[in-house]
Order: structure tokens, then C-alpha cells, then sequence
């Protein structure tokens, strides 16, 4: 029989170890950012548990008229800062993940199932997530292949479009470096085209990198809580009426409930990232990692992609075996000591081999800058290298997070 009270104060025993040790950590993990506090007290309030369909704001439309107040923050602060920061005439907030968007997109292409998507990823040897999505609606995926692992060739890709002539172009901009997007767009030109930016989204925001809608694709999206320092949410913003009209029927079928606490979060985020500095922040992103891939190499473990300067965005990949560690063995080390990474069976130009990926958003937004980035190689190289030394590099790493001061968030 099982014992529920038992279970309980396990799971909360668990929450409370997991939330003691998340205080005296830093996380490398490139596909989370803690992000904003004030983002997460939205989910400590009632709109948590409570739903808003009203979006239009249609007078008669009113199903929940009690989620008036709430609602406001989606229609009056969420909405139009996405307007702002995309630059798009149609946006959504209705995506409840990165993925999530790129299904609704897939569900609004008006196509025959077995119809051809082409996929182009930078950041994947072979098929990845999105081609098994593909295929799960019911599309047929073919993944991009290029000879250089860090960047499509535009020939290539118009190439592929000719050969395959696919209904859909996914761009997932998720690699070390991110795509040329303004060479890949123009090849792809008459077919319909989604650019996931779930890891370049405050690049983007911040104006360091341009707005793919601009350079003529047809819809973005993605993760808010990837790189952007938001919620666990999602986003899309399309270019023209055509497609917006299509996405939003595919998401009112698809879509029951978004989330009210968690589109409050986005706009909050937002909101922070407008006020405090987005363009410094995402500026920071690239000085730092960059510092740090150079730092890495002054402690003997270099990064990938030495000869470009390491990184393009927040990531950094490395091969951990020059120096005699499995990246696996590393990962676990570097965990023991206080920092999280994660680690990578299909990073290109490895051979399937495990290899530690890095990023840098959220440490950054809490604080880190370029400055540090000397100090925290030499944590990271001294966990890999000596598995002893783990309760000196979690001594030093919790000091080091203690003392971040971050800019980007606002006080109270």
C-alpha cells in the first residue's frame, strides 16, 4: 500500500534540497535561464491557476469576465512589447513552449500529409527534434546537410529547395554561431520559411542581431526561457496577414488554455529586459562567452571552433577528451563542484562522441561579465581535471555567485 504522507514529505524533502543547492550554483546549461524574479512571482499569484480567452478584447466576447484585471497585462503590456521587440504586426503569446510554436506553425501549412518540410540546423549531426516533430504531423522531413558544421551554404540549401521543393523552410538558429540568416533567407525565397529563435531571442531583442522578419521570413518563435531571461513559455510573431490568420486558426484549435500566469511572466520579463539595458545585456552575452572560451583554452581546455573566436552567441561546445576526461565523467564532475552543464551526444563535426555544452545567459544575467570569466575557467578546469578537488570548487563557486550583482534586474 502506498503511503501518500510518506511520498509527500519525500517530494517536498526533494524540492527543498533541489532549491538549497540551486542558490550556490552556476548553471552553464544552454537551454535554461533562470531569468527574472519579478517574471516568477507571477505564478505565486491566483492568475496561476485561472484562464483567459478574451484576447481580442471584443466587448461580447466575454466567457470569463472575472479575468478582466489579469488579462490586462497580456493585452496592454505582453502584446505590445511583442510587437516592439519582433517588430512583427502579428504576434502570439499563446505558445506554451519553443516547440510548441514551431507545431502550431506546422499545423497552419495548408499541405498534403507526406508533404516535404526541409529543416536546417547548425546545431545537430543529422536529424534532430524538430525532424521527428516534422514527421510526426505528418510531414516528411529532410534535414539540411552542409559541409562546414557551424553554417549553411545558401547554395546548398537552394540546392534542396529545388530538388525537394518543400511547402516549409524550419530555420532552427540554435548552433554555436548563428545562421546567415540574410544569405539563407533570399536562396529560400517562394517557399514559406520559420526561423526558431529560441537561442538567439535576446540577440534579437537586444538589436545585436537583426529581426529574421526583416529579412523577409515569414514567422519566428520560440522559447522565452532558452537564453531570453523569461518564463517557460513560448512566442510567435508572423510578418504577414496570410500566415498570421492561419497560425491563429491553427492555435485556437490547439490551444486551449495559455497560461494566464505565464503570459503575465512574459511581459513582466520583457518589460525588464526594455528597462534594464536589453542591449547591454545581450552584448554582455557575446563578450562573455567569448572571454570565457578564451580562458578555457588558457586553462588547456579549449573550446570548439578556436579559429572563429569560439562562440557566435551563448554557447560553447567542448571536447573534453584531449584532456584525458570523458565529457560525461566531466559533466558529472563539474556537477559535484557546483557548476551545471550539460552534455551532447550529437554535437556536428564530434562523431556522436559525448562533448560538455556551455552557455552563458543566465549566468550573465545574474552578473557575470567578461571580467570573471578567468576565474570561473579555472573552476571549470580544475573540476574536470582533478575529481579531489570538488568541495574547494564548490567553496569557490558558491563565493562567486554570492558576489554577482546583476544589472538587468529590477530592484525589489
Amino acid at each position: 500500500m502506498v503511503d501518500v504522507e510518506d511520498l509527500l514529505t519525500a517530494g517536498l524533502d526533494a524540492l527543498s534540497s533541489h532549491q538549497r543547492r540551486a542558490a550556490r550554483v552556476i548553471s552553464l546549461v544552454p537551454t535554461e535561464n533562470a531569468g527574472s524574479r519579478l517574471a516568477r512571482a507571477a505564478y505565486a499569484t491566483d492568475a496561476g491557476a485561472r484562464a483567459f480567452y478574451n484576447i481580442d478584447g471584443e466587448p461580447g466576447g466575454w466567457t470569463l469576465p472575472s479575468r478582466r484585471h489579469a488579462a490586462r497585462i497580456e493585452t496592454e503590456v505582453t502584446l505590445p512589447l511583442l510587437h516592439h521587440v519582433t517588430g512583427a504586426s502579428y504576434v502570439s503569446a499563446r505558445p506554451l513552449s519553443g516547440m510548441q510554436a514551431t507545431a502550431l506553425v506546422l499545423a497552419s501549412v495548408d499541405a498534403e500529409p507526406g508533404a516535404t518540410v526541409l529543416v536546417v540546423h547548425a546545431a545537430h549531426e543529422g536529424s534532430c527534434r524538430t525532424s521527428r516533430l516534422v514527421r510526426r504531423m505528418r510531414f516528411a522531413a529532410v534535414h539540411l546537410a552542409h559541409a562546414d558544421p557551424y553554417r549553411p551554404d545558401p547554395g546548398e540549401l537552394a540546392a534542396a529547395i529545388s530538388a525537394y521543393r518543400p511547402v516549409l523552410v524550419i530555420f532552427e538558429d540554435g548552433g554555436l554561431f548563428p545562421l546567415p540568416l540574410a544569405e539563407l533567407l533570399p536562396a529560400g525565397e517562394g517557399v514559406r520559411t520559420h526561423v526558431d529563435i529560441s537561442a538567439t531571442m535576446p540577440l534579437i531583442f537586444g538589436g545585436v542581431l537583426p529581426t529574421p522578419l526583416k529579412l523577409g521570413a515569414d514567422s519566428i518563435g520560440g522559447a522565452t526561457h532558452t537564453a531570453f531571461p523569461g518564463p517557460q513559455h513560448g512566442l510567435l510573431a508572423m510578418r504577414t496577414a496570410p500566415v498570421a490568420e492561419a497560425v491563429f486558426a491553427a492555435e485556437r484549435d490547439l490551444v486551449a488554455s495559455h497560461h494566464l500566469a505565464a503570459v503575465c511572466a512574459l511581459g513582466f520579463a520583457l518589460a525588464e529586459f526594455q528597462s534594464r539595458a536589453g542591449e547591454r545585456y545581450a552584448r554582455a552575452i557575446l563578450h562573455t562567452a567569448r572571454a570565457l572560451g578564451a580562458a578555457l583554452a588558457a586553462e588547456g581546455v579549449t573550446p570548439e571552433a578556436a579559429d572563429r573566436g569560439y562562440t557566435g552567441g551563448h554557447q560553447l561546445w567542448v571536447d573534453t577528451r584531449p584532456s584525458g576526461v570523458d565529457a560525461a565523467v566531466a559533466g558529472e564532475r563539474l556537477a559535484a563542484g557546483g557548476i551545471d552543464a550539460e552534455i551532447r551526444y550529437d554535437l556536428p563535426g564530434l562523431g556522436g562522441a559525448p562533448a560538455l555544452s556551455l552557455g552563458v545567459a543566465e549566468v550573465v544575467h545574474a552578473g557575470l561579465t567578461a571580467q570573471h570569466a578567468p576565474r570561473l575557467a579555472g573552476l571549470i578546469a580544475l573540476a574536470i581535471h582533478d575529481p579531489e578537488a570538488r568541495d574547494r570548487v564548490a567553496f569557490d563557486v558558491r563565493a562567486l555567485r554570492q558576489h554577482l550583482q546583476s544589472p538587468y534586474i529590477l530592484p525589489g
